[in-house]
């Protein structure tokens, strides 16, 4: 299973280092894939962070994606912040040398017509990678199912667990690669999460996003001597 860290964290939310070529590298060198967030300036400098910034740091995100570089099989599911950049943002991560790893994702939570982002982003480059969302809020299974577009599926569960094996089920039937999201980055406790896990894994989930990567780890290890044994 691929193990996402979200934003970078390792251990928990740490809002004063996510985001940061530290965090990166840190998460990286165990062996996780990310989840990152990227924004434009206004004049259409790209930089990493889930808030707008007035004054980003110039070089910041060159040393995000250089960490990343020496982690080329490493997953990076990029968190869409914006819309009307997508030609920008898909010149920055080939320049950049990282858009071959990544896929994007959440267009759907920031643009005004669902599915008109990633028509943008397919009719500027055919081969990116772009994952459609699974939701308790108006984002049913039915849609990623017929989403022609997205190869993957972004499973997210805001008010509570409502996904279950034969939804999974289906998305992979039709040929989906699904993230599920864990229970932490709606306020779940770890415990809770730790539970949910244990529900993704028995399904086949293919990746999980979490704050808390590093007990995801240990988790799936005992799951997997568990399976063995």
């Amino acid at each position: 299973m691929d193990i996402l860290a979200h934003r970078g964290n390792v251990a928990g939310p740490d809002h004063a280092t996510e985001n940061s070529p530290d965090a990166f590298r840190a998460a990286l060198s165990r062996g996780w894939g990310l989840e990152i967030d990227v924004r434009h300036t206004p004049d259409a400098r790209l930089y990493v962070s889930h808030d707008a910034q007035s004054a980003p740091q110039d070089d910041a995100a060159d040393d995000c994606f250089a960490a990343i570089r020496q982690h080329p099989r490493a997953t990076i599911a990029v968190n869409i912040k914006e819309t009307g950049r997508e030609a920008e943002l898909l010149s920055d991560l080939t320049r950049l040398g990282v858009l071959g790893q990544c896929f994007l994702f959440d267009m759907e939570l920031v643009e005004a017509h669902r599915g008109e982002t990633a028509r943008v982003l397919r009719a500027l480059n055919r081969s990116v990678a772009l994952a459609a969302r699974v939701s308790d809020r108006n984002e049913p299974v039915e849609n990623a199912v017929g989403d022609a577009q997205s190869p993957i599926v972004w499973l997210d569960e805001f008010d509570g667990p409502w996904c279950s094996e034969a939804d999974v089920r289906r998305l992979k039937a039709a040929g989906k690669t699904v993230y599920a999201v864990s229970p932490d980055l709606h306020g779940g406790t770890l415990a809770r999460a730790q539970r949910r896990w244990i529900d993704f894994w028995n399904w086949n989930v293919d990746g999980i996003c979490t704050d808390y990567p590093a007990d995801l780890q240990l988790a799936l290890e005992r799951l997997e001597r568990n399976t063995r044994s």
